[in-house]
C-alpha cells in the first residue's frame, strides 16, 4: 500500500484537542445555555456532537452512528466528564 494510502490513526491527545476546538467553536455556547450537566461526545472526524443523560448512553450512540469514529467525551459545562478524589480516614 503506498504511504499516501495508509491512514493515520490519532493520538489522544489529538481527538482531545480536535475535541475542545469543534466544542468551543460549534456548540459552547448553546449547549451551556440549554444543556448543562449533560454528556457530549463530538466525532473529530466531522464535527457532530450526540447529547446525552449518561456517558454511556452518548458513547453508545455515538459509535452506532458512526462505528469508526474517533470521539471526544465531555460533559456540558465542567472541565471534565467525571470527577475523581480521595480521602483519608483515621481507621480508629
Amino acid at each position: 500500500m503506498p504511504d499516501d494510502q495508509i491512514l493515520m490513526t490519532p493520538s489522544t491527545r489529538e481527538i482531545a484537542d480536535r475535541g475542545e476546538t469543534i466544542y468551543e467553536q460549534k456548540y459552547r455556547a448553546e449547549f451551556e445555555k440549554t444543556l448543562q450537566g449533560k454528556y457530549v461526545v463530538i466525532n473529530v472526524a466531522n464535527g457532530d456532537a450526540i447529547v446525552s443523560d449518561t456517558a454511556q448512553d452518548a458513547v453508545r450512540t455515538g459509535l452506532e452512528k458512526y462505528p469508526d469514529g474517533f470521539f471526544h467525551l465531555m460533559r456540558v459545562g465542567h472541565r471534565a466528564p467525571f470527577e475523581a478524589g480521595w480521602y483519608m480516614s483515621c481507621g480508629v
